[in-house]
């Protein structure tokens, strides 16, 4: 793509991604996210044929800089030492969701074919194998019989906390608590 057509291109992502936490999915037209970009809808339409086109641009582009802020909290933690590590990768984590909330609420509750999209339905195995690694990274303080299996499971009990923690926190219990309690749970779980 020459350099002309990827400025077009990615002022229509970024103009898609601002519309959606701005206006939502349903309120958020081709000629909204056209008119952001500073094009004419045609020009949109020689790039992507719908809005869901552009939808999906911005899905992949949102599960790829998580993974990138995550891959850099990795070898931040594991450089770290084994001391806090869990804690600081599960903070890393939320505060990742916490920072792409209101984006990551228009795929969790607006947008309806979220579970169709490839960067959605890659993003189990992506988050696997990123854990993969960092679990030979960590080898030192990581048991060394952790199954992927055991792997797979950690990541939804840490996730789904997360998300909750993120978008639907439970009356009176802190956030904190909860985070306390689920690097105690993770430990216990991945410690020598």
């Amino acid at each position: 793509m020459q350099e002309r057509s990827r400025v077009t291109f990615d002022a229509l992502v970024e103009a898609c991604a601002g519309l959606l936490v701005e206006r939502g999915y349903a309120r958020t037209t081709t000629n909204h996210i056209a008119a952001r970009a500073g094009v004419n809808v045609a020009s949109l339409y020689e790039y992507f044929p719908g809005k869901d086109a552009v939808v999906a641009e911005v899905a992949a582009r949102l599960v790829d800089r998580v993974l990138r802020r995550l891959g850099r909290g990795a070898a931040q933690v594991v450089e770290g030492g084994e001391q806090r590590a869990v804690r600081r990768w599960i903070e890393r984590i939320h505060d990742t969701l916490l920072r792409e909330k209101k984006l990551v609420a228009v795929f969790l509750y607006q947008f309806p074919h979220t579970g169709q999209l490839d960067s959605i339905e890659s993003l189990g195995p992506r988050l696997l194998e990123f854990s993969q690694e960092i679990r030979r990274h960590a080898a030192g303080f990581v048991r060394s019989d952790l199954s992927d299996a055991s792997l797979q499971l950690l990541i939804n009990l840490v996730t789904s906390t997360i998300m909750q923690l993120v978008f639907d926190p439970p009356r009176g219990i802190s956030r904190r608590a909860l985070l306390d309690e689920l690097v105690a749970r993770t430990e216990e779980w991945i410690r020598d």
